[in-house]
């Protein structure tokens, strides 16, 4: 979204509690059994990075 890396990511990682990361597994079995896989795109987001993502934003 801004063109280019954004200051605060380090890895290709999200990261969340045990609790979402069972959720999320048990949703993936199930999902799997209905031939589908999950993909997540966001989640949570370090300082730095919501910092630069917003920088310039005037609204």
């Amino acid at each position: 979204f801004t063109g280019k890396p954004v200051d605060g990511y380090l890895v290709n990682r999200i990261v969340g509690t045990r609790a979402l990361c069972a959720a999320l597994g048990r949703a993936q079995e199930r999902a799997e059994s209905d031939g589908f896989g999950l993909l997540l795109w966001d989640g949570y987001r370090p300082q730095r990075a919501v910092i630069a993502s917003s920088a310039g934003r005037t609204n």
